[in-house]
């Protein structure tokens, strides 16, 4: 990573946040985001012109970060309704259980 540029560095901490994503590197992830939230801290409110190119590489990189991101959540939330479902379908089976309004136990 380049110490001297930080627009550079803010496009390769981008890019580095974006590989970790997409991999599913989730402490990784949290490592280089918190670096990146540092340096932007420290940047000025208005970028110089010759920081263009190494933000044009960050804005590309950060939206194959959000790319990445909304995947994983769309899984997560997918996985989250299937063990739900399952649960709900086990519970069929626990003994005892009181019968649902309107409906009697039989046998």
């Amino acid at each position: 990573m380049s110490a001297g540029d930080p627009y550079l560095r803010l496009a390769e901490l981008t890019e580095a946040e974006r590989d970790h994503a997409v991999a599913g590197r989730v402490e990784e992830l949290l490592e280089v985001q918190a670096q990146r939230a540092a340096l932007v801290a420290e940047l000025p409110a208005r970028a110089p012109e010759s920081a263009r190119e190494h933000l044009h590489r960050a804005a590309a990189a950060q939206a194959e970060v959000t790319a990445a991101l909304a995947t994983a959540m769309r899984q997560v939330r997918a996985d989250a309704v299937r063990v739900d479902r399952g649960r709900t379908a086990m519970g069929a089976y626990l003994p005892g259980r009181p019968a649902a309004p309107g409906l009697e136990r039989r046998g």
